[in-house]
């Protein structure tokens, strides 16, 4: 599975976001540049890097970019 550093760094790298630390815990409405179709390309990524499936619809209901690593980890 992967750790914070790594999800932060998939969702830089793969959706070229200017993501900081603090961000994590923001509302996804306040992340710079962030728009709702980056939730499915995150999921694509994510699901290409662990090999694992990702709860899309967990994913959607989510607020916080921690709330879609969280569920991430524990799926």
């Amino acid at each position: 599975m992967i750790d914070e550093l790594e999800f932060i760094r998939i969702v830089r790298d793969e959706l070229s976001l200017p993501l900081a630390d603090p961000d994590l815990d923001a509302d996804l409405d306040q992340v710079v540049h962030w728009e709702s179709v980056h939730v499915v390309r995150l999921v694509v990524a994510l699901e290409k890097e662990t090999g694992r499936r990702v709860p899309v619809s967990r994913m959607l209901t989510e607020r916080t970019l921690r709330g879609i690593y969280e569920a991430v980890v524990k799926a």
